[in-house]
């Protein structure tokens, strides 16, 4: 069965351990602009919500793109052929979550859950990444997720509106000293 990357936004706790893993691992220096995964601060409401790529079954980006430059490898992961790319952007635009970005040179890139073993998953010390196969329960909160959808144009701006349509979503307890999760 596949495997799927599944973000809990009320055991996250903003540390950003994931960006800059994420930033080490894919541009060989901490970064945490670059990441793939993205956290999104709620300073005023103690919460923090993680934006991740949902690897969509029917994924805008995709279908968005002109040349065929983004594709469903055999693992189910939507990748980018660099050969193929024009970097014209309408992938960075299509993705209604925002994890679709270019690099100042044009050229587009994402999450690729790290060939099968992602490493913002194994640095979250709190397990608000998981990467698993999906079962009835994380289905239901995936699904939740995805629907929060955006329309608003910069992939920051998506993730920011998406964030916090996931946090009035999410089961709020209040975070006391003993509190893990």
């Amino acid at each position: 069965m596949e495997k799927v990357l599944i973000a809990i936004p009320n055991k996250c706790t903003g540390c950003n351990r994931c960006t800059y893993v994420c930033s080490a691992v894919k541009e060989g220096m901490f970064i945490p602009s670059k990441a793939r995964i993205k956290i999104n601060n709620f300073p005023h409401q103690g919460y923090s919500v993680q934006s991740i790529c949902f690897q969509c079954p029917n994924a805008a980006c995709m279908n968005a793109c002109p040349e065929g430059a983004i594709i469903k490898n055999e693992r189910g992961v939507i990748a980018i052929d660099i050969n193929k790319c024009t970097e014209c952007g309408e992938c960075v635009e299509a993705c209604p979550y925002g994890m679709m970005e270019q690099y100042e040179s044009g050229v587009p890139y994402k999450c690729d859950l790290c060939g099968g073993s992602p490493a913002c998953v194994a640095e979250c010390n709190f397990g608000a990444l998981l990467f698993k196969e999906i079962d009835t329960i994380s289905q239901k909160q995936r699904n939740q997720q995805m629907k929060q959808r955006s329309k608003k144009v910069s992939p920051e701006s998506k993730r920011h509106e998406l964030a916090g349509n996931i946090l009035e979503l999410a089961v709020r307890i209040p975070r006391t000293p003993g509190y893990l999760g």
